[in-house]
């Protein structure tokens, strides 16, 4: 079997050219017959992915969220299976599909795991596989990413762009329609989940699955900045469900009109417009441990 993989040597403010450079050593040592092609700007991964899916069964993005993201979206009409090489901020695609963090385990998992389902979100037509949000998760992405030369990384980035947002909190008038069901919320944050996690760790949907069939669409409704903060922690645990203010509601269409805003598809930020996300239930096919015998 031959790998290619798609590296962001930019992801996780440099981690990714750190991993690139032991994951080539590692498989090298182990004989595996591989390729490694680095991405120069946005939407790179896009193509060099197309090109190596051509060549490959498995297309590999080694990168962040966002890397992993645009490697699923030129892939998944496609035979080759996903990997993932975490090696940017968040690693969430990782934590849902249950991929080790840590770099040679990861490998492990890329060159013996096993070929498994993976639903695809559709949002406009721009593919995602992790989340699509708006509202506070995304002005703290957008603080993220405007501070990518500080000294805080990783998860600590991630809650340091929640502690900045929270000084200015915000709320809006939405209706969402979940499969035909309408709902009219005044929210901070609207998440259209198809894995447990975003922000670097934070448990959205405890249930969400990256074959399940539905998205798990998790409003937060107007909330005090004093009682967010006291509930934020309770994400990591995914008790933060058992506040008044959040909710969960399942299904395959999603729809947010209102006051149109920035969109974040697996951390990557969107121009502002109302959300329309419809879930292919098994589209693709992705690399994850094998079960336990």
């Amino acid at each position: 079997m031959s790998i290619a993989i798609i590296a962001n040597p930019l992801a996780g403010r440099g981690r990714g050219q750190k991993v690139a450079q032991a994951v080539q050593q590692l498989l090298k040592e182990q004989n595996v017959d591989f390729e490694m092609v680095f991405t120069q700007y946005a939407g790179h991964a896009v193509e060099l992915a197309d090109q190596a899916s051509d060549k490959h069964p498995v297309v590999a993005a080694l990168g962040g969220d966002g890397t992993v993201r645009e490697v699923l979206s030129a892939i998944w009409q496609k035979p080759s299976a996903l990997g993932v090489i975490p090696g940017g901020t968040g690693n969430d695609y990782a934590r849902g599909l249950g991929i080790p963090r840590e770099t040679e385990a990861a490998l492990k998992v890329l060159v013996e795991g096993t070929a498994a389902p993976l639903d695809v979100g559709l949002e406009h037509g721009d593919v995602f596989g992790q989340l699509a949000c708006i509202g506070f998760p995304v002005d703290v992405i957008m603080h993220v990413n405007a501070h990518r030369d500080g000294l805080i990384k990783g998860s600590a980035a991630f809650l340091a762009g929640v502690a900045a947002t929270l000084r200015n909190l915000r709320h809006y008038q939405v209706r969402i329609t979940v499969d035909g069901k309408v709902l009219e919320k005044d929210v901070v944050g609207v998440f259209v989940m198809n894995m447990p996690y975003g922000g670097g760790g934070m448990k959205f949907a405890p249930d969400a699955r990256y074959d399940g069939g539905e998205f798990h669409v998790v409003i937060v409704e107007k909330i005090s900045r004093w009682d967010l903060t006291i509930t934020l922690p309770k994400i990591y645990s995914g008790r933060h469900l058992s506040n008044p203010a959040a909710s969960v509601v399942q299904g395959k269409e999603v729809s947010i009109e209102g006051q149109s805003l920035p969109i974040m598809l697996d951390g990557d930020i969107f121009p502002a417009r109302p959300v329309q996300a419809s879930i292919k239930p098994r589209a693709a096919q992705v690399v994850i441990p094998k079960a336990p015998a």
